[in-house]
């Protein structure tokens, strides 16, 4: 059913033919209380605003998330994280048709573009923070510095990484190597992976220079929680985890509540593990560190009524990109209980 389903919406991305489908299947809706449905975030900015940066991180245009943000206020109950943390304790219930609004990496473009539009329709947003970025001009996400690397750098001759030879004369060609190497990051215990991105960074003749900052500063985050946006733990560094040891994986987590804490005085018990990644010894380090309610990038929407502990740790969310036009994310909202919720 689900893939029929992403099928159908592929094929009818945008215009009337979506807001038909998403019509049709509103009579399969799942009016029951605390099935949640959590969407992700990354970027919302336009291509070309941060050249240095990776443009396949923006989930939405400014103008094409204001859309979608309109259309959740006239058809959900846009909830904040402290709801979902009181629902999954047991303590509240949680709306029909519950959404929880999240961004992952607390990045520049919230506060200029994502938030500006929430606070207009009166919405909550959370954001997981990688607390060791802000303020922090030495660090930057490895995806944009290979990103920068590959399509600013210099390789007359080429690139040796990965155990292949790149040509790197087109942008074809920078695609591939950066799919390729992409993988291999997420494939290699974190140390060796991050030697990986050092590795093309150094070859690629910029004297040392990397992509622009994307990350908030302390100072604006605190404005932001001062606003009501909750602020949560995204880990301090934004490893793996299930590519580090448990120690460090438990480390990350509760360094990050810390930093939280510390900056802005408070530290929500929920965790948006980076890029999803987790295993068992990243549920018992998150457990360990005080975590209650963490979120992976599995596709799909959760019914808190009798999660078990662990099951409150493996969260499932649902990934938004450039192509997903208000009416496709309704349609989405509408059409994942039916496979993932109960």
């Amino acid at each position: 059913m689900h893939r029929l389903i992403k099928d159908a919406l592929a094929s009818v991305a945008g215009g009337g033919a979506a807001r038909a489908l998403a019509a049709a299947l509103a009579c399969f809706d799942d009016d029951r209380p605390n099935v949640v449905r959590v969407l992700t975030y990354h970027r919302v900015d336009r291509p070309g605003a941060r050249p240095t940066l990776n443009p396949r991180l923006i989930s939405a245009t400014p103008e094409g998330f204001a859309a979608q943000m309109a259309m959740l206020a006239a058809r959900h109950p846009v909830v904040a994280l402290a709801d979902v943390l009181a629902a999954a304790r047991g303590a509240a219930a949680l709306p029909a048709r519950a959404v929880l609004v999240t961004f992952d990496d607390a990045c520049l473009d919230f506060a200029e573009h994502a938030w500006p539009a929430m606070r207009r329709l009166g919405l909550p947003a959370t954001v997981f923070v990688p607390t060791a970025y802000p303020d922090d001009p030495r660090r930057a996400f490895w995806w944009d510095r290979l990103y920068h690397a590959l399509w600013h750098g210099r390789f007359p001759g080429g690139l040796d990484a990965g155990g292949r030879r790149w040509p790197l004369a087109g942008e074809d060609d920078r695609r591939r190597a950066y799919d390729h190497l992409g993988r291999q990051v997420k494939a290699l215990p974190h140390a060796a992976a991050m030697d990986l991105v050092d590795r093309v960074c150094a070859a690629a003749g910029l004297d040392g220079q990397g992509p622009e900052p994307a990350v908030m500063g302390w100072p604006a985050l605190r404005s932001l929680a001062a606003e009501g946006v909750a602020l949560a733990p995204h880990t301090r560094t934004h490893p793996l985890l299930q590519r580090v040891g448990a120690a460090e994986a438990e480390a990350e987590i509760a360094g990050s509540l810390a930093d939280l804490a510390r900056e802005v005085g408070a530290a929500p018990p929920a965790l948006a593990y980076p890029d999803g990644g987790h295993d068992a010894g990243t549920l018992a380090a998150a457990r360990s560190a005080g975590i209650e309610v963490a979120f992976t990038t599995r596709s799909g929407v959760n019914r808190l009524d009798g999660l078990d502990a662990p099951g409150r740790l493996r969260l499932r969310r649902i990934n938004v990109g450039r192509r997903v036009t208000p009416a496709v994310l309704r349609a989405r909202l509408v059409a994942w209980p039916l496979r993932h919720a109960g």
